[in-house]
């Protein structure tokens, strides 16, 4: 692939969990969706960026290139203006306050609800500064931020006017490595939106689901001492599911690299941190009682020299079952491999590269992913030089 070539990396995902309860709806009940004209367990795209961010491998390769996403931007402000820039805390709270009404109010009420108000009142009372909504910054614009206030020299605007900070900002180039992939959509106008160079599907299983319910009882420890029953002090019942997962990402490797400042070192170390992160970290729901860290046994990816993603769901249009001969896991495997090939041919998509990782082996259930031999790896490290090397 030459330089002039676009880069475009499509990652296709199959993982087995156990029984589970990953991401809950309002109800407590596994998130569900009908796909195919059968309902299929789901997993939301937003539980899966937040498994990422929060991964060993994102957090030890990428500490000092990762944002924050909080709406306590204020008393990070005064935090850093106390702690670096070693401003009294009566200042240092002063301007905190005032980043509290910085950016578009909501113009969807002209008053507060008496929620919105309540939640108002009790940041007065425990004296913690807050922005109205969820902020996603970078260090670097915190920095910068901090900079033009002590450029004031100690002069506090009655207000904080969005295009002060704007300017401020407005010579770093480089955005935050899961700002730049995850992207960043704001009210406030001080903070530019970054459209996301990395798409998230919502994971839904291949096979068709059915929830089961786990009906438990917690003992009183001194139950034998204050009482004459032997009765639970608690019953309470948790819903749950067991499915194979379709995850499909999308990333735009050449604005990826132009969003984090063309820095293709700290690109390469993002991409080899990113695989390890989907592959080895999971979203966090229900894990204390059911422990699903079931890694995948299949990983496709594909290298395009244009910008055409093709998500490969329908691979699973008629739910996967296993057969005598062969497991869940390989059918599902089969027919992924076999649907992404279907693909390629029917509309000749620019795909340069296709490499393939499998749990069972390289000559196992799903490879045909790839015609090269060469593409084919039984372990995640080699999978992930492969696609260094080819972008």
């Amino acid at each position: 692939m030459n330089k002039q070539e676009r880069k475009f990396v499509e990652i296709h995902m199959l993982q087995n969990y156990a029984p589970s309860n990953l991401n809950r709806d309002d109800t407590g009940s596994v998130k569900d969706c009908t796909f195919g004209g059968y309902p299929r367990a789901r997993i939301s795209s937003q539980a899966i960026k937040r498994s990422i961010r929060d991964a060993n491998a994102f957090q030890e390769n990428l500490k000092e290139y990762l944002g924050e996403r909080t709406k306590f931007l204020p008393e990070e402000i005064k935090k850093y203006l106390i702690d670096e820039k070693k401003i009294s805390e009566t200042d240092a709270s002063m301007w905190a306050e005032k980043f509290m009404t910085i950016g578009k109010s909501d113009k969807k009420n002209d008053k507060d609800s008496e929620e919105k108000k309540k939640k108002k009142e009790n940041i007065k009372e425990e004296t913690i500064l807050a922005t109205a909504q969820l902020m996603f910054y970078g260090k670097d614009e915190l920095k910068k931020i901090v900079d033009w206030i002590i450029k004031k020299n100690g002069v506090i605007p009655d207000k904080i006017e969005p295009k002060e900070i704007q300017n401020a900002l407005k010579d770093l180039k480089a955005k935050p490595v899961d700002i730049a992939l995850f992207g960043r959509m704001t009210t406030l106008e001080a903070f530019e939106d970054v459209n996301a160079t990395c798409q998230v599907a919502h994971a839904i299983s291949v096979n068709q689901f059915s929830t089961e319910f786990d009906y438990f009882t917690a003992v009183d420890d001194l139950s034998k001492e204050y009482r004459d029953d032997s009765g639970s002090a608690h019953i309470g019942e948790t819903e749950f599911t067991s499915a194979c997962f379709y995850k499909y990402f999308a990333i735009d490797y050449d604005e990826f690299v132009k969003t984090i400042g063309n820095d293709e070192n700290l690109a390469k170390t993002a991409m080899k941190a990113f695989i390890q992160a989907i592959s080895l970290s999971n979203p966090s729901g229900k894990q204390n009682s059911f422990a699903a860290h079931n890694p995948p046994h299949f990983i496709g990816i594909e290298i395009k020299n244009k910008k055409i993603p093709v998500n490969l769901a329908n691979a699973f249009i008629q739910p996967i079952k296993p057969s005598h001969e062969k497991s869940l896991n390989d059918n599902a495997a089969e027919a992924l491999a076999e649907y992404a090939i279907k693909n390629r041919k029917a509309f000749a998509l620019p795909v340069a590269h296709a490499g393939v990782f499998l749990l069972n082996g390289k000559d196992e259930a799903g490879k045909n992913f790839t015609a090269d031999e060469k593409s084919k790896f039984e372990d995640l490290n080699t999978l992930t030089d492969w696609l260094l090397s080819k972008i």
